[in-house]
């Protein structure tokens, strides 16, 4: 009966001390572009993060846009060890934002991409510290649709006719 006690707690024991990942405070988080169709967009977006952990974190950002080209940059430092958040990856609507790790000043960008539609933005990464923090930017510039062209290009071959006409008489 001792052995079969002993055995119980060992296995008790042995269960308990089992490693789990850490799981942080993954976060969606809903932001309006400012800016307008005409001129293009732009946002600042961030996170704080309060657990240590792994975390994803969705951003949806409003109006959806035609169109258009867009640039965007996340960002996070290290301050002497606290404060960290290392980057595993991020994706804006499947393209994925090219990553610079180097410990103290980590950064990602995606640079002159083709969106159009609702834009979701979505961050993995872990945060080595109970009180760390990243930031971005989203920059959108509209891009005219190909009847813009269409039409510049009729514009400036009857432009170019009527010059001729005009030479010749």
């Amino acid at each position: 009966m001792k052995l079969k006690s002993l055995l119980i707690g060992t296995v008790l024991a042995a269960t308990s001390m089992t490693s789990y990942a850490a799981v942080g405070d993954s976060q969606n988080k809903n932001i309006t572009l400012s800016g307008n169709p005409a001129i293009g967009y732009s946002a600042n977006f961030g996170l704080d993060h309060l657990v240590a952990g792994s975390f994803t974190d969705v951003f949806t950002f409003s109006p959806s846009v035609g169109p258009s080209l867009l640039n965007a940059w996340v960002q996070s430092m290290n301050l002497g060890g606290n404060h960290d958040i290392d980057f595993v990856s991020a994706d804006l609507n499947g393209n994925a934002l090219t990553f610079t790790p180097n410990g103290v000043f980590e950064s990602g960008i995606l640079n002159a991409t083709w969106v159009s539609g609702p834009l979701v933005l979505t961050v993995y990464g872990i945060s080595n510290s109970a009180t760390a923090s990243y930031s971005g930017t989203l920059n959108i510039d509209p891009v005219p649709e190909p009847e813009t062209y269409l039409m510049m290009l009729g514009g400036l071959g009857i432009l170019s006719y009527i010059g001729r006409r005009r030479k010749q008489s």
